[in-house]
């Protein structure tokens, strides 16, 4: 076989195992969408739920369920889900004709990156488990569904309303994938029980395999957020010391949810004083940076979830205590 034709035919079977995450024989996402907004463009929006009901999520229930929704960590899902698709169902009328468009590119840039990232990681899977979907909530995560096995889960409609960088976002969700299935640390390091530190080394992990396989870029574009990759270099140390105070905190605390959104989450209005939004991210990826001075990436993704924690606070520890050189906002560094 030649090498073009066998390149296209691993191509081929990487987009023929983008399945519905449940298992089960659907239509693909792009005909789900099409017969739901031929039913529900212009309706009211309790008959827009009824056509969303019976031809998006009733053939993808399980993923819709545990991912989606979180319904085993969400009390109040019911309710936030009313919100989130009155909402993404005013959207739909400007976006409906690009649908098509982005899951094609989507599925391409998951062939693609899928097969660059066996590269730096050999052990990875051929054909990842990876389901293209619809949601008001998220733009593409990881997760574990109700048999246990991870998923990876990319929203279309949200990718395209964030005009997505996929060579970027592709390869970092992977990594997330990767790390679940190999290391044991699931829903992005947002696990129960799970302190602060779990999330901050998943995702500073995950946004330095995105710049090794799609190298070339900003930290501002790595972290989506030009403001995160604004961040002076000096800042580092007080910011490794503001983390500490919360590290000990769980990633999942319903009594307590502002201690996580602070450090990951997005909001119109600053969660902290002097710092943008999403900043561990950031700092994430200045620790995984620090421990690559001593440890290669796969010895790195390795870790159990307790190695990692301890870690990723001793890092937190090291910086915190001094002031480290200036670092070039380029992720392609010299190693």
């Amino acid at each position: 076989m030649k090498a073009s034709s066998s390149k296209a035919f691993c191509l081929t079977l990487l987009l023929a195992c983008m399945v519905p995450a449940s298992g089960r024989e659907a239509p693909s996402i792009t005909t789900s969408f099409t017969e739901f907004w031929s039913a529900a463009k212009g309706k009211p929006f309790l008959q827009q739920e009824h056509a969303w009901n019976r031809s998006i999520e009733s053939l993808r229930r399980d993923v819709y369920d545990t991912v989606v929704w979180e319904k085993q960590h969400d009390p109040y899902w019911q309710a936030r889900r009313q919100i989130w698709l009155q909402k993404r169902f005013e959207r739909y009328p400007a976006l409906a004709a690009d649908i098509p468009v982005e899951v094609r590119a989507l599925q391409d840039a998951v062939a693609h990156q899928s097969v660059r990232f066996k590269t730096l990681f050999p052990d990875a899977d051929a054909h990842p488990p990876v389901t293209i979907l619809l949601a008001p909530n998220f733009d593409a995560k990881s997760g574990v569904l109700g048999n246990g096995k991870p998923v990876l889960v990319f929203a279309v409609d949200t990718l395209l309303l964030e005009h997505a960088n996929l060579d970027i976002v592709v390869p970092h969700e992977l990594f997330h994938l990767y790390h679940a299935q190999h290391a044991g640390i699931r829903n992005d390091g947002v696990m129960p029980d799970a302190p602060l530190t779990l999330p901050l080394f998943e995702e500073g992990l995950a946004t330095y395999v995105s710049g090794e396989l799609s190298p070339g870029h900003t930290d501002g574009e790595l972290l989506l957020e030009d403001e995160l990759g604004a961040i002076p270099a000096n800042q580092l140390p007080e910011i490794a010391r503001r983390f500490l105070a919360d590290a000990r905190s769980k990633a999942i605390d319903p009594e307590h949810p502002d201690i996580f959104k602070r450090w990951f989450n997005a909001a119109p209005r600053p969660y902290q004083q002097g710092l943008p939004n999403r900043s561990g991210y950031w700092l994430g990826l200045q620790l995984i940076r620090h421990l690559r001075r001593s440890y290669a990436p796969a010895h790195i993704a390795a870790w159990s979830p307790e190695q990692a924690d301890a870690q990723i606070t001793a890092a937190l520890q090291q910086v915190g205590s001094q002031e480290l050189p200036s670092r070039q906002t380029k992720s392609a560094e010299a190693h």
